[in-house]
C-alpha cells in the first residue's frame, strides 16, 4: 500500500484533504496494554461539593463532577513522535464526550477540530451512535461485559475488572481497543466527516467488532458512514 499512503500523504500535506483523529488514540489506546486493567478498574472521577448559606437562611449546595487529570500517564515517546507527524500534516482531534472520562494531560486544546456544529449536537450524536454500537455487542460492550461478569453485587462494572483473573488481561486490553474503535466511529458520525479510513476488517475480532461487515451495514444505512481502505481513499484523491 506504499503508493496509496504516499498519495494520501501528499493530499494531506497540500490541504486537498483534512485528517481527523479520535482522541481515544491518546486516551484509551494511549494506556499501555499491560496497564489498562489496573487503570480502568481504579479510576475515579473527581467530585467537588461546595456549600454556602444564602441571606435568607437557605443552604445552597453545588456539585460538580469531572475527570481526574492525574490518572492518565500521558503520551509515551512513540505516541508523541507519531502524533507530531500527524499534527504537522494538519490532522485535528475529535472529542469523545463522556462525563468525567479519562483525559490525557499532554493533549492541548488547540489540537482539536473546530466545527460549526454545536457542541451539544456533537455530544448527543456521539452518545446516540455509541449506545447503538454497544447494543450491537461492539465498542464499549466488550469491556463492560468482562467487568460486569466479575463484579460483586451492586458493584460498578469497572470495579469488576480488578477481580478478573490474570488470564483475562489480554482480553481486557483488546476490549479497551474495541471501545476506542467504537468511540472513534461515533465521533466521525457526530463530526459529520466524509470517510472513515481503516484497514481493520475485524478478521480477528469477529462479528462483534464495530468494523465487522454486519455492523458496517447498519452504520452505513442509518448514518451514511462511508468506510474506505487506504487504497480506496487514494483513488478518491
Amino acid at each position: 500500500m506504499h503508493a496509496s499512503f504516499t498519495k494520501i500523504h501528499g493530499a494531506l500535506r497540500s490541504g486537498q484533504i483534512e485528517g481527523r483523529l479520535s482522541e481515544t488514540v491518546l486516551t484509551l489506546e494511549g494506556i499501555a496494554r499491560a496497564d489498562r486493567k489496573n487503570l480502568l478498574s481504579t479510576y475515579e472521577s473527581k467530585t467537588d461539593i461546595t456549600d454556602k448559606v444564602l441571606p435568607d437562611g437557605r443552604l445552597h449546595l453545588r456539585f460538580s463532577i469531572g475527570p481526574d487529570l492525574t490518572a492518565h500517564p500521558g503520551n509515551n515517546s512513540y505516541l508523541s513522535s507519531h502524533l507530531n507527524d500527524a499534527l504537522a500534516l494538519g490532522f485535528k482531534l475529535m472529542h469523545c464526550y463522556r462525563v468525567a472520562g479519562l483525559i490525557n494531560p499532554d493533549v492541548k486544546a488547540e489540537w482539536y477540530a473546530q466545527t460549526p456544529i454545536p457542541t451539544a449536537d456533537i455530544a448527543n450524536k456521539f452518545g446516540e451512535v455509541g449506545r447503538k454500537i454497544e447494543a450491537a455487542g461492539a465498542g464499549m460492550a466488550w469491556v463492560k461485559s468482562i467487568g460486569a461478569a466479575n463484579a460483586q453485587s451492586a458493584e460498578h462494572w469497572s470495579r469488576g475488572l480488578a477481580n478478573a483473573p490474570s488470564t483475562d488481561d489480554t482480553r481486557i486490553a483488546s476490549a479497551v481497543a474495541e471501545w476506542a474503535d467504537g468511540d472513534m466511529v461515533s465521533a466521525h458520525v457526530a463530526y459529520q466527516n466524509y470517510y472513515i479510513c481503516t484497514r481493520d476488517a475485524a478478521k480477528a475480532a469477529g462479528s462483534n467488532s464495530v468494523f465487522s461487515p454486519s455492523n458496517r451495514v447498519w452504520l452505513e444505512r442509518d448514518y451514511g458512514v462511508k468506510f474506505v481502505s487506504p487504497v480506496d481513499l487514494a483513488n478518491l484523491v
